[in-house]
């Protein structure tokens, strides 16, 4: 009754108020029965295909996959996970998980990185930054950002906070002197 009733949900956010996506929301906690706390995924396969993968999850997401992309092919479906898990952005006739798109969470880590060290923008890892950037898992599709609400949940600065801090409040005006320091972050 509970898959159903999940099923019958997002039917009617599409049919009811004409949603054409949906962005899932943590899914490493789902897909494991440790909800991905305290491991350290490192690619080995073991750690995606074991007795801690949460099968009644993986079909959930595997079915509501399917059946959006079969009853409404203009949805699109993003997943949001740490973990790397191998196929979930390919789709469910290909043996994967069936999303269109994959957060890559990694970004917007290292932005807050890059600031929270205080690295001058002149002494940014260019072979760095173009890695993390473009490190996902073989034909499947990302999302990439700059920021998260997550990130803002821990308290973390914004990146425009980052980038500007107090002269956000006294030099944004049209009415103040320009300061270099908005500049930069404005651009």
């Amino acid at each position: 009754e509970v898959m159903r009733f999940l099923l019958s949900n997002v039917r009617w956010w599409v049919e009811e108020y004409k949603f054409d996506g949906f962005r899932f929301d943590g899914v490493t906690s789902m897909m494991y029965d440790h909800h991905g706390l305290s491991v350290a995924f490192t690619g080995d396969y073991n750690e995606y295909f074991g007795m801690a993968t949460d099968q009644e999850a993986m079909v959930y997401m595997m079915l509501v996959n399917d059946m959006l992309h079969n009853l409404y092919d203009f949805t699109t479906t993003i997943a949001e996970d740490v973990s790397g898990m191998p196929a979930l952005c390919r789709p469910v006739h290909e043996g994967g998980t069936g999303f269109d798109y994959r957060m890559n969470m990694a970004v917007a880590d290292l932005w807050q990185d890059l600031f929270k060290d205080a690295v001058p923008d002149e002494n940014w890892g260019m072979g760095h930054i173009t890695f993390t950037m473009t490190n996902t898992r073989w034909g499947e599709k990302t999302v990439g950002y700059a920021e998260c609400h997550d990130q803002a949940l821990v308290g973390d600065k914004t990146i425009a906070f980052w980038l500007m801090d107090k002269d956000m409040y006294d030099y944004m005006s049209s009415l103040s002197p320009a300061s270099d320091t908005v500049n930069r972050g404005i651009a």
